[in-house]
């Protein structure tokens, strides 16, 4: 504390002042330092990120689903016109997928579906007897349901 005297004939004036400190007061810090989140504030906080991420799936999750059946309805097309190119060049059938993977109108990669079950592949095809039968069981992974993706219905 700095103390400014001022005198003036018989009259004298003393003030005392403060100066100005440098930052924040010791005080003031240690309530800084106390200072943080709570239970509910995170827990708020978790919440809204749940919702967002809800939200996101929400909008994405029917897109993957729809992803998987073109993939697999080219693949299934893929299949077959390799199968026709096969079977115009040899005059034969293909055994199986292992053999058009040999001759390298596919790969290997291609002999599952999106959901990991193989295709069926059958030469000379029943449906179509001038070419070859190629299906994949869908989501469902079933046979002979609705949602299988059939070489004869795409074309």
């Amino acid at each position: 504390m700095i103390t400014l005297t001022v005198e003036s004939g018989s009259n004298r004036v003393s003030r005392g002042y403060e100066e100005p400190s440098q930052g924040p007061s010791p005080h003031r810090l240690a309530r800084a330092v106390q200072r943080g989140f709570t239970l509910i504030e995170v827990m708020i906080v978790i919440v809204i990120i749940g919702l967002i991420a809800g939200a996101v799936s929400f909008g994405v999750v029917p897109k993957l689903k729809k992803a998987k059946i073109e993939t697999a309805k080219m693949v299934v097309q893929k299949i077959a016109n390799a199968a026709a190119a096969s079977m115009g060049t040899s005059s034969a059938c293909p055994k199986g997928l292992e053999e058009l993977i040999a001759s390298g109108d596919l790969s290997k990669s291609q002999m599952k579906d999106p959901w990991g079950t193989p295709y069926l592949f059958r030469c000379p095809g029943v449906k179509d007897p001038d070419g070859v039968d190629v299906t994949s069981n869908g989501p469902d992974k079933q046979p002979g349901t609705p949602d299988d993706i059939n070489s004869w219905e795409l074309q």
